[in-house]
């Protein structure tokens, strides 16, 4: 990653949101490092996605097991289901996508396509 790939509110948001998620940890919980661990990359995988880098796509992947195994391990068969069942394999298409698709050559970002109105009314035309 080179030196000035996040803004400086980028770097603030997400050290904003690492810290929340650690205080809750700290105050709340203290005993489930997985959720924490589970709760960081999720963070982490946000902000890399909303630049557009493939390696958002690979913590998605990650946490998405991650949830699937506390979700399992806590009895939520919904939220298990969710993530693996919708939110992975979308994360692994996502990411597919967005290898094949790089912005000018840059692996580390997709290149983004304008949908015209034509586009909206008209799918595959």
């Amino acid at each position: 990653m080179k030196k000035g790939y996040f803004t400086r509110l980028e770097k603030i948001l997400w050290v904003f949101s690492v810290g929340v998620i650690l205080a809750a940890f700290f105050l709340f919980d203290r005993e489930n490092y997985l959720t924490l661990i589970a709760s960081l990359i999720g963070v982490t995988s946000l902000i890399f996605n909303a630049k557009g880098n493939p390696f958002g796509q690979i913590l998605m992947i990650v946490f998405s097991v991650l949830y699937g195994v506390i979700s399992y391990s806590f009895h939520y068969y919904g939220e298990m289901i969710t993530y693996l069942g919708m939110t992975l394999p979308m994360s692994v298409f996502a990411l597919v996508a967005w290898l094949k698709n790089p912005y000018q050559g840059k692996k580390a970002e997709v290149a983004v396509n304008r949908i015209g109105e034509r586009n909206i009314f008209l799918p595959g035309f």
